[in-house]
Order: C-alpha cells, then sequence, then structure tokens
C-alpha cells in the first residue's frame, strides 16, 4: 500500500511539474509574441514565436485536459476554448483581440476552483479527483 502511494505522489509531483514548465514556456513565448505585436514588428519576424506560442499552448491544453473527462464544458475548459478562440482572432483583428485573448487565459487560470469545476453539462461543481489507486470516485 505504502509504494502504491509513493508511486501515485511521485505521478502528481511530475504532472504538476510538466504543468509548470508547459505554462511557463507558453507565457514566455506569448510575452515575446504579444509584445512584439504590440511594438508593430513585422509578424513574418514573429513567427517562430507564433508558433512556439501555439505548441506549448496545445501541449498545456492536452495536460489541463488530462484532469478530468469533463473538461471541455466545464469553467475551465470554456475558458480555455474562449482563449483559443480570440488567440487565432488576433492576427487577423490585431493586438487588441490578443490582448484579449491574455485576459481571458490569465482571469480563467486564477479563478476560484469552485467556478473552474463548474460544469455546464451537470449544473453543479465536478471534480473529478483520482485517489491513491488512480482510479478515483466519477459520480457522473
Amino acid at each position: 500500500m505504502l509504494e502504491r502511494q509513493a508511486r501515485f505522489t511521485l505521478s502528481l509531483s511530475l504532472a504538476r511539474t510538466v504543468g509548470i514548465v508547459l505554462r511557463t514556456a507558453h507565457l514566455g513565448a506569448m510575452a515575446v509574441l504579444m509584445g512584439g505585436a504590440w511594438l508593430g514588428i513585422p509578424a513574418s519576424a514573429l513567427h517562430a514565436w507564433l508558433v512556439a506560442t501555439a505548441l506549448t499552448g496545445v501541449a498545456l491544453l492536452a495536460s489541463e485536459a488530462s484532469h478530468s473527462r469533463h473538461w471541455v464544458y466545464q469553467g475551465r475548459g470554456l475558458l480555455v476554448l474562449a482563449h483559443v478562440g480570440a488567440a487565432g482572432l488576433a492576427q487577423a483583428l490585431g493586438p487588441g483581440v490578443m490582448m484579449a485573448a491574455l485576459v481571458v487565459g490569465a482571469v480563467g487560470s486564477h479563478l476560484p476552483k469552485s467556478i473552474r469545476t463548474w460544469s455546464l453539462r451537470h449544473r453543479a461543481v465536478v471534480d473529478h479527483r483520482p485517489d491513491a489507486s488512480g482510479r478515483g470516485e466519477d459520480p457522473w
């Protein structure tokens, strides 16, 4: 039993570390991209930063979505979809929309857990956390 708990704790620590690294890389790439856009740097000069922002964003999305099968219709998933949608429109509509994407992402990351885990489908908070066995209880 103790060995199983140690593996579970290690896997949580690894998942948390990966999440922190991905979020940091995403914020760094996005900061350069957004700063360049606001300063009027040509899009061709920012292409590598756009790709880095998109790739780290996709990896971060996959990491976050793995937390719950309900993620896509919880507050956290809905805000990520709004963030990605605004980011996708930024190139066509300008840096103001990129700023909106930044605000949605920042606000979504710092909302209380009860809002982030609220499910549009269930009309309630749905927080699936695995137990030490890795299975957990999922009421739906």
